[in-house]
């Protein structure tokens, strides 16, 4: 049909043509993100809602600004290039005026102090992360530090936005459509082709240059305990994990996917009480082997979500949606994807799978 070969602009590829689903919901890629969440959130949120409802209706919470924060007071001092939008609303490098630790630590703090806590619990989170905000931000340069021990060199690059497409899934089961994301830290020059590392494969390689490390940061804050007699909220301390979770695992398979899984992987946790790097020698998930059973798992499941999508894709948008949600447990006892939904969207939400 002439309909599921028209061309569409999509601004993570210069060009490409999208599955007649992908036409008809608006979507036009997946994530390491969207793979954390399980097919009925997913479906609601990215097919279901559109960006801009999903940007005004699904709510926030302390602990997602607080790493947003973290990350941002970070990469303000160390990065050489932050990609950013820039005035052609497109996302793009653009050169990183350095500041102090003590600025942006200061600068970040002040920001988050912004942030307007969407309940009673989530108020409480807020004034305690506050008060560890700068002990996270200490956590991760001393991380930062440690894994400057291996002699990394600049630039430093921070939210570099990939795309990952055919070229980078060759003897992988792919998907229709690309996998995208952006970087938290990368050392080593990206500018020159083939300079960080010399290019095994001409073919697909020869306009990719490598550089030296990916460094994945995360955060983990303060939880919540039980209310004490007098009142007042107990917390229990957030310590570095002893096992990386899976799912920060898959997200750091697709950055390797995309420089050919030649570049080390770091994943750091950053709390109030310290630090825990990961890496291939104590991670088997962040080894060559690991990073590519993890990515295939990944590409597995949008597989999956496309085949669903496709088997109702001559229909209307709604009927496609309306024909996914038959075949999909929405698992509305999952413990935290549906805890952004404010009370009123997920009321109707769970009307659509006849469970109000």
């Amino acid at each position: 049909m002439q309909e599921a070969n028209t061309k569409l602009e999509d601004p993570l590829k210069e060009k490409n043509v999208l599955p007649l689903f992908a036409q008809k919901l608006s979507i036009n890629h997946f994530s390491a993100s969207q793979f954390s969440k399980p097919d009925g959130a997913w479906l609601i949120e990215h097919c279901f809602l559109t960006q801009p409802q999903r940007r005004d209706l699904l709510l926030k919470n302390a602990q997602m600004m607080a790493g947003v924060r973290i990350g941002d007071a970070i990469q303000k001092c160390i990065a050489d290039t932050i990609w950013k939008l820039n005035s052609a609303k497109k996302i793009a490098p653009a050169k990183n005026d350095k500041l102090t630790r003590d600025v942006a630590l200061q600068e970040q703090l002040e920001k988050f102090k912004e942030y307007e806590p969407r309940d009673e619990k989530d108020q409480t989170k807020h004034i305690r992360y506050i008060e560890d905000f700068p002990l996270v931000v200490q956590a991760g340069f001393q991380a930062l530090e440690e894994i400057g021990g291996v002699e990394l060199n600049p630039p430093v690059i921070c939210e570099e936005q990939i795309s990952i497409t055919d070229k980078h899934t060759d003897g992988f089961f792919s998907c229709f459509l690309p996998v995208v994301g952006r970087t938290d830290i990368i050392f080593g020059d990206t500018s020159v082709p083939g300079k960080s590392l010399p290019c095994v494969n001409p073919d697909s390689m020869h306009m990719l240059s490598f550089p030296e490390a990916i460094i994945e940061l995360k955060t983990v804050h303060t939880k919540l305990g039980k209310v004490k007699k007098n009142g007042e909220r107990s917390f229990i301390k957030a310590n570095p994990p002893t096992t990386p979770s899976f799912n920060h695992q898959v997200q750091c398979a697709t950055y390797a996917a995309y420089y050919f899984f030649k570049i080390p992987v770091y994943l750091i946790y950053a709390t109030a009480n310290g630090y825990k790097i990961f890496t291939s020698n104590n991670c088997p998930g962040l080894t060559v082997e690991g990073l590519k059973r993890n990515f295939q798992i990944m590409l597995n499941v949008f597989r999956r979500r496309e085949k669903l999508l496709t088997a109702n894709e001559h229909k209307t948008r709604e009927e496609i949606i309306e024909g996914a949600i038959e075949l999909i447990d929405p698992m509305f006892d999952h413990p935290w994807c549906w805890n952004n939904f404010p009370l009123d969207l997920l009321k109707e939400v769970k009307e659509m799978w006849r469970m109000s």
